[in-house]
């Protein structure tokens, strides 16, 4: 039989019960008559490439996750973002913040570069994208735009495309074609998200600077406000997320937050198998999430899966975690939270996984594994179902990775 690991805490109220493994039920309970809040959400990528065997998760990314914080603000920077090994962006800044002022309540979303190129394919200078989503008056609005200083496809220059219309496709020879200016929003019932994309190159011809059939998005913004409600609904996911101390080597893949749920509905993002140069080869990645908020109650479930890892000749099989939180009208809180880990292989030996959260295998040589770490607050959890502590490489891998918690 293979190895095999799984844990799984609940809260509820006034309860407590064994369920597997380990299971403690609690509760946290506020006021029945709590003032309703905002939330504010929103991101701004330097560049992010999906599917294929690439290197590059979201680089240069600012980021503020659901806060009811109308001053929230964060910024980055980069003198060169790279895909594959190329350098496709460079003199790179991004910021995101939220706002509270004549406007309305609302998230701003901007990230520039100076100079984006692949090869003699494509150049473009002073590259700037932006989006807003606000609220005012009952009003739900949005705004979403992208202007070039220059832009050339091979030798031909094209003045034209300086303040391109939206979802503007233009054929690069050599390479596939580019969707310039790609904007868009969606109203839901409980709020509104903006973004933008300065540039999103598909590559569905083979040339040596982005893999066939991977999709890089170059400059992107998402900006993302809801309706009042009784809390707002908060977390993350992702398959995987390397770095070296403070360094990040590898971004979030298939990488899902929220602030105003999905009404409901669960929304699936996957990529395929990703190569985190000199330290892994990770399997496809899906995460999902499911939520809403409302005048009764606010709710949220996020997962994640990925497929396999691979480090050198450590193997590890299907990982899997999950986060759950709500909060009912009459203020009380729930928590929940599992993670699970298939199995653990070097070469032919299998090993046992430590039947423990927070337990750590030794893999002399190669890695250390930590199973099921989790951090819990009051009204917030997160799960990491397995991080990976790589030796020779001084570098940490986290894998399967969900959270979840209510605001307000």
């Amino acid at each position: 039989m293979r190895p095999r690991i799984g844990y799984k805490k609940l809260a509820a109220v006034g309860v407590a019960a064994a369920v597997g493994v380990v299971s403690t039920i609690a509760l946290t309970s506020g006021s029945a008559s709590a003032a309703e809040v905002f939330g504010y959400s929103g991101y701004s990528i330097g560049t992010d490439a999906k599917s294929g065997l690439v290197n590059s998760g979201p680089q240069v990314l600012s980021q503020i996750s659901c806060t009811t914080n109308p001053h929230a603000s964060q910024s980055n920077d980069l003198a060169t973002a790279n895909v594959n090994n190329q350098a496709v962006a460079k003199t790179v800044t991004t910021d995101t913040h939220s706002f509270n002022d004549a406007r309305g309540n609302g998230v701003t979303s901007n990230a520039t570069a100076a100079d984006i190129r692949l090869g003699s394919l494509l150049h473009i200078t002073g590259a700037k994208t932006t989006t807003t989503a606000w609220y005012k008056d009952g009003k739900l609005q949005y705004t979403g735009s992208t202007t070039f200083a220059s832009i050339r496809i091979g030798a031909v220059s094209l003045p034209n495309l300086l303040n391109p219309k939206p979802n503007t496709k233009i054929a690069i020879p050599g390479l596939g074609y580019v969707v310039l200016n790609r904007v868009g929003g969606v109203k839901t019932s409980t709020g509104i998200y903006s973004y933008a994309q300065a540039v999103v190159v598909h590559a569905n011809v083979r040339n040596q600077f982005v893999p066939e059939g991977v999709d890089v998005a170059i400059l992107k913004t998402r900006a993302e406000v809801t309706t009042p409600s009784i809390a707002m609904v908060t977390g993350e996911a992702y398959g995987t997320k390397a770095n070296v101390d403070k360094l990040v080597t590898s971004g979030p893949t298939s990488y899902q937050a929220t602030c105003q749920g999905t009404e409901g509905k669960t929304v699936r993002v996957s990529v395929g198998e990703l190569n985190i140069p000199r330290v892994a080869f990770v399997g496809a990645v899906t995460t999902t999430k499911n939520g809403y908020i409302g005048k009764d109650k606010a709710a949220i479930t996020f997962t994640s899966k990925t497929a396999s890892v691979k480090v050198g000749n450590l193997a590890i099989g299907a990982i899997e975690s999950s986060a759950s939180a709500w909060k009912t009208k009459d203020g009380k809180v729930g928590l929940a939270y599992s993670s699970d880990v298939v199995s653990i292989r070097v070469g032919n030996k299998v090993y046992s996984v430590p039947n423990q959260p927070n337990a750590t295998l030794n893999i002399p040589g190669i890695a250390k594994l930590t199973f099921n770490q989790v951090v819990r607050k009051d009204r917030f959890i997160s799960v990491n179902a397995l991080v990976i502590d790589v030796y020779s490489l001084n570098t940490k891998v986290i894998v399967g990775h969900s959270a979840a918690g209510v605001i307000g």
